[in-house]
């Protein structure tokens, strides 16, 4: 079977990257707009294109957690990150002269995130069920994660001292769920191309890496990404219009069309230089403080 990628899977892990980054880019500047008088349009088109970001970063941290061959290296970069952020984090709240009385204790570490969800696909990916049982942990830490932050944002209660911010998931449970959900879209789409095999009368092997199997993962995963997306907006309308991450969240269900660019995926790693490999992980401290500078000079 021919396995040339054609239209329209034109877009490789590099440039799925670059529109994630970009995206991510948007939405923080539209947080800081919030800020401003005058530019309250402005800053919700920004902050609705940002949600395009989160689902892209998890379905690339759910591929690298799949194909990775040293797993343990791959997690070491998104925890020394994690420890930066989270540092950095702390540094700025107990500094009342950088502050300057706004906090972001609410913000969450997406990081951690990140990191709880290539855990998960790295459990699940183990033959032996016991292991893959182990995925249910980094899920658990960002249900907890999320409550906390929920039972907090009211401001009616204490902080919860024994789950500090610091260690909490920028996204609750969202993010570690869609990169659980996009390995499971790989699974579905193996029975799909099994089935269809079994029908056709063509070997299963000869559709290894084919057009046929991309398609089928990526559409897969792109109706995971919006069931999930329904799901989170849902969850957040239960929650009542006091709490801050309800509020928040409900934007999120606009990330359910980030699967428009799932659906042109390739599969092919594309450019992947050492530079923007890591430069990857360093654009997002690196870009928050020049966001923040140039805010604070303007």
């Amino acid at each position: 079977m021919d396995n040339t990628r054609r239209f329209p899977l034109i877009l490789s892990s590099f440039w799925l990257k670059v529109i994630a980054l970009l995206t991510m880019t948007i939405d923080h500047i539209g947080y800081m707009l919030e800020g401003y008088a005058g530019f309250e349009t402005t800053a919700a088109v920004f902050r609705h294109i940002g949600r395009l970001a989160l689902p892209l970063f998890c379905f690339m941290i759910a591929e690298g957690a799949m194909h990775t061959k040293n797993f343990k290296k791959y997690a070491l970069r998104l925890g020394i990150m994690a420890s930066l952020i989270s540092l950095g984090m702390l540094l700025y709240e107990s500094i009342p002269a950088i502050n300057q009385g706004v906090t972001i204790r609410d913000q969450g570490i997406i990081f951690i995130d990140l990191l709880l969800g290539a855990t998960a696909v790295f459990c699940l990916k183990q033959k032996k069920w016991y292991l893959k049982l182990l995925a249910i942990l980094p899920l658990a830490f960002g249900i907890i994660s999320f409550f906390v932050s929920s039972y907090e944002s009211c401001r009616c209660h204490g902080d919860v001292l024994w789950f500090p911010y610091f260690i909490r998931t920028q996204y609750g449970w969202f993010a570690i769920l869609l990169c659980i959900l996009f390995y499971v879209a790989r699974l579905l789409a193996d029975l799909y191309i099994g089935l269809l095999s079994s029908q056709s009368g063509v070997d299963r092997e000869s559709y290894k890496d084919s057009n046929i199997e991309r398609h089928a993962i990526n559409i897969i995963s792109a109706l995971m990404l919006a069931a999930s997306s329904v799901l989170y907006y849902y969850i957040s309308n239960l929650m009542g219009p006091d709490v801050f991450t309800a509020r928040m969240i409900k934007i999120q269900l606009f990330a359910m069309f980030s699967g428009a660019f799932i659906l042109l995926y390739n599969g092919h790693r594309g450019y992947n230089k050492k530079w923007f490999q890591y430069g990857s992980y360093l654009y997002y401290p690196i870009h928050l403080g020049i966001i923040f500078l140039i805010f604070e000079l303007i």
